[in-house]
């Protein structure tokens, strides 16, 4: 082989490397959530504006809405992993009270035996006070995977315990363990009064308490807000603080709960646990990639109705497109941990969305004019040919002479 062609060689081994590597690199730092349970509530949307995590949802439950139970699993057929290979494929399994009854039992087993894997984390919230999520839940194998006791849980429930708990619970952080959730504390979130979001995670023996609720009923001032266990070769978690989006703790602090849950997951994979100064630049470069997400939104609800009336958009989707290149850029940097640069690059994302949505705006305008000039024109048309007829019947009424009645005869 010539000096030339190993050269070639060389560098062509070199560049598949790079490409490789930078495509698993990519793919090691998002997390990849299997998201099973309710069609609704805050868990589904942890992935909006967090470029590291990415859910599948498997819809279990529709609490509240018309949708049939048909529908609902036929849902969770198509999406519910086949075998165990499949499963491995997810980081992350997370229950937001499910109704297991919709998965057979060997899909459960499924579920159960990946909760045990190294560098997986499982997450549960089935704290429900419905016997459709309570009866499965306790008859499965995954009620065995998670820390909390759900037999205590399901009994206070029947008689009214854990409605005691229900208004107004800031939490108090345990001391003495790994800083997952005490890096938050400068924050105040956990001080936070937060309303109608509290229910007890009772703790299993043998299970750590990170977070509890404090201020409670007489007798039983605080009870487990978050709590873990290990679990086979992991470690699995439950939580107290209910998963509906409406709650007012997730509209308010909502990010920085989804950080406190980012944590958790990469803490039970591989044992890391980022600090307060880089929870910060987090957040910071997260309120530019939602910004970005809703006017983004906006925009295609602009561009969505004016195209009915034939508005030019192309320029608008043009500057829109640039846009999501800088925010792709700026995720690359985000996930790598490169913040100042994820944020400049936000900065132009957004300064490009925004011309995006001026010029989108431009193209209404340019569209609907010509349909305003006409509604106008009929309009006027309409008052003139009206003022034209009254002008004729009232003013010009002295053009007309009586008459005597006509009639067959006289009387």
């Amino acid at each position: 082989m010539t000096t030339r062609a190993r050269a070639i060689s060389i560098l062509t081994i070199l560049l598949l490397s790079a490409t490789t590597a930078s495509g698993a690199t990519r793919s090691e730092l998002v997390l990849e959530f299997l998201m099973v349970g309710d069609i609704a509530g805050w868990p589904n949307h942890l992935g909006d504006d967090e470029p590291a995590i990415d859910i599948t949802l498997v819809p279990a439950r529709a609490f509240d809405t018309d949708l049939p139970d048909e529908y609902i699993y036929r849902q969770s057929r198509i999406y519910t992993p086949r075998n165990d290979d499949y499963m491995r494929e997810y980081d992350v399994l997370f229950f937001n009270h499910p109704r297991l009854d919709f998965f057979t039992p060997q899909q459960q087993e499924m579920m159960a035996r990946f909760a045990g894997i190294e560098g997986k984390a499982s997450i549960g919230y089935p704290l429900s006070n419905h016997a459709e999520v309570q009866d499965p839940w306790l008859n499965s194998p995954i009620n065995m995977v998670f820390p909390v006791d759900y037999e205590r849980f399901v009994v206070e429930s029947r008689t009214g315990v854990v409605d005691l708990w229900w208004e107004n619970r800031p939490f108090r952080v345990a001391p003495g363990l790994p800083k997952l959730f005490s890096v938050f504390e400068s924050t105040g979130i956990y001080d936070l009064r937060i309303y109608r979001t509290s229910r007890p995670c009772y703790a299993k023996a043998g299970a750590t308490i990170w977070l509890y609720m404090t201020e409670g009923p007489a007798g039983t001032p605080e009870e487990p807000a978050f709590i873990s266990w290990p679990f086979e070769d992991t470690e699995t978690w439950s939580f107290g603080i209910h998963p509906a989006e409406d709650r007012i703790h997730w509209r308010e602090v909502g990010p920085w709960w989804e950080l406190i849950f980012y944590n958790v997951c990469t803490y039970t994979i591989n044992g890391e646990i980022f600090s307060f100064d880089e929870a910060v630049n987090k957040r910071s470069v997260k309120t530019k990639f939602s910004y970005f997400h809703e006017s983004a939104s906006m925009f295609h609800g602009i561009v969505n109705f004016v195209s009915k009336f034939g508005a030019k958009t192309i320029q608008a989707e043009s500057i829109l497109k640039e846009g999501n290149e800088a925010k792709t850029e700026a995720e690359m940097d985000y996930l790598e941990r490169r913040y100042v640069e994820a944020e400049g690059k936000m900065d132009d994302a957004i300064d490009l969305v925004n011309e995006a949505m001026d010029e989108a705006r431009r193209a209404k305008d340019d569209a609907l004019f010509w349909i305003y000039v006409s509604e106008w024109m009929a309009t006027t048309a309409a008052a003139l040919i009206s003022g034209a007829f009254l002008w004729w019947v009232m003013v010009r009424r002295e053009l007309y002479r009586e008459v005597t009645t006509t009639q067959l005869r006289p009387r």
